[in-house]
């Protein structure tokens, strides 16, 4: 794959390195990437560089960057490329960054730069490889901005500091942070010297990123601020689609589980990393086509179980796991596919097929418990006896 400069507006010569490199893949958004990029540039502050990454749109983007270039002040860099995924596109732009820490943002997304500055300073005067913001999901079609699902881990994690430098070991939880390349800084020579790269040609690319980053990291720095606005419910967003693609998490997970191998994560690392593969995986098989679902948890399951080491499930029942997550770990290991498909399908027969996971000793008592209130919990809603909690 090669890829062309179309326009390169960065100063030749620059003494100090940009303290940001901001990687943006672009393809097909043609009426939200100004937004992004405006936002990205709203800080005012002549130390970052933007470089973006035009992977083969076939919309107006093309024009969209150039106008966006003619207006603009901020050290720029446009690159086109034949279509070849996200993944690729983020490589591209790793391969021309000059800056101190990398960040990426997606063309259709929303940042708040001041935070992202705030982050590498403090990492860079830390010491650190990583640097973590906030996230939040904003709605296309109500308007409405709420907290991403990871909200109440960043509150356990920073036990109301306003920043912490920490490593995945002191703190393993980290793993349980939405794993979304944009919510954080890499130092690049620390992205450079791990060999950090996106895996090409995958959808749902960022969660094998996400645990080798984390896992490698001699410092970790976690800003309580929101710096990350991941737009939702716009036509075209992959995230959005069902499809045979969503069996993509299964190589995702598996690669998320060698670099998990590869650095020796301990047992608290293992048990969060196989907390969020579990979730990922069933986020997508609930997600995946009707047809393809039961194939879809089959595969997952022998995959699952074979990952999840006895040592890393004792820990997820023991240490806060909640009761969705008792229920998903426990059902891959035990790789209950046709209680996942049933469940995942909300079918009646989940229930049925729950009675093999009830008896079965090896999942250990607070499984069953936790099992026989889901169950009883679901019928009970069904007959309006009791609330949504599940």
């Amino acid at each position: 794959m090669s890829e062309k400069v179309v326009n390169d507006r960065r100063p030749s010569g620059r003494a100090d390195p940009p303290l940001i490199s901001w990687i943006v893949p672009v393809f097909n958004t043609e009426n939200l990437l100004v937004e992004t990029l405006d936002s990205i540039a709203a800080d005012g502050q002549p130390d970052i560089e933007i470089i973006i990454v035009d992977d083969g749109s076939t919309d107006a983007s093309p024009a969209r960057i150039a106008d966006w270039m003619r207006n603009s002040t901020v050290p720029t860099l446009h690159v086109r490329q034949e279509n070849a995924g996200l993944s690729a596109a983020r490589m591209t732009g790793v391969k021309y960054a000059s800056g101190k820490f990398i960040g990426f943002c997606d063309s259709d997304d929303l940042v708040e730069a001041s935070c992202y500055r705030k982050l590498a300073l403090l990492a860079e005067r830390a010491g650190c490889d990583v640097a973590v913001c906030r996230s939040m999901v904003f709605d296309s079609v109500s308007h409405v901005v709420h907290d991403f699902y990871d909200a109440p881990i960043w509150d356990q994690v920073l036990q109301g500091r306003s920043c912490v430098v920490t490593s995945a070991r002191r703190d393993p939880q980290v793993f349980r942070f939405e794993p979304n390349a944009n919510t954080r800084l890499l130092r690049r020579e620390f992205m450079l010297e791990k060999r950090i790269e996106f895996p090409l040609g995958l959808h749902f690319e960022d969660f094998p990123v996400h645990v080798e980053v984390l896992a490698a990291a001699g410092k970790i720095l976690l800003l309580d601020s929101t710096g990350y606005f991941y737009r939702v419910n716009r036509p075209g967003k992959i995230t959005d689609q069902k499809s045979e693609r969503r069996f993509d998490i299964l190589k995702a997970v598996a690669l998320g589980f060698e670099a998990m191998e590869k650095y020796r994560v301990d047992e608290a690392g293992r048990a969060y990393i196989a907390i969020m593969a579990a979730r990922m995986t069933y986020w997508c098989g609930k997600n995946t086509l009707n047809k393809a679902r039961r194939r879809f948890f089959r595969a997952a399951c022998e995959q699952m179980a074979a990952a999840i080491d006895a040592s890393a499930a004792r820990y997820c029942m023991k240490n806060g796991i909640d009761r969705r997550e008792a229920i998903l770990v426990s059902a891959f290991r035990a790789k209950a596919a046709r209680f996942l498909t049933a469940y995942s399908s909300e079918r009646p027969t989940a229930k049925f097929w729950a009675l093999g996971l009830l008896f079965s000793w090896r999942h250990g008592r607070k499984l069953r418990r936790t099992l026989a209130r889901a169950v009883l919990a679901r019928v009970a809603r069904r007959t309006g006896r009791l609330s949504p909690a599940f």
